[in-house]
């Protein structure tokens, strides 16, 4: 009887889990993305004040492996803001939250300078989440 509690309480424990995280991640909106060529490469992720109001970024790589060697955002007011990112993001991994300044705010643009890494994994695509 006590390992049958025990099993259930587990259970119970684990469904809260996923049930959390399905819910974070729900607050995530897609803002972006971009396929990353082997050459340095320079994108902007267009936002626009239509998509919202943003505290937090994360970045998600997929596909393949990146070099990051800049990030600048650019606010509604034309104020920037660069995060300090780690320099490589291997496939199917992602940034830390990222805090913007100040309180939600517009995002105009994102302007990236970074590379694909390897090509036996090919092109990287990078995704850019806010909320």
């Amino acid at each position: 009887m006590l390992l049958r509690r025990r099993i259930l309480l587990l259970a119970a424990v684990w469904i809260l889990a996923c049930a959390a995280d399905a819910m974070s991640a729900q607050d995530w909106e897609l803002l972006g993305r971009r396929e990353v060529d082997y050459k340095g490469d320079r994108d902007t992720i267009s936002v626009g004040s239509s998509k919202g109001q943003f505290k937090q970024l994360r970045i998600v790589v997929r596909g393949g492996s990146i070099e990051m060697h800049d990030m600048v955002v650019t606010f509604g007011n034309d104020k920037t803001f660069s995060p300090d990112l780690r320099h490589k993001f291997n496939e199917n991994s992602s940034s830390r939250v990222i805090d913007l300044p100040g309180e939600k705010r517009n995002i105009r643009r994102i302007d990236f300078r970074y590379r694909s890494t390897d090509r036996k994994q090919g092109k990287a695509t990078v995704q850019v989440y806010g909320r």
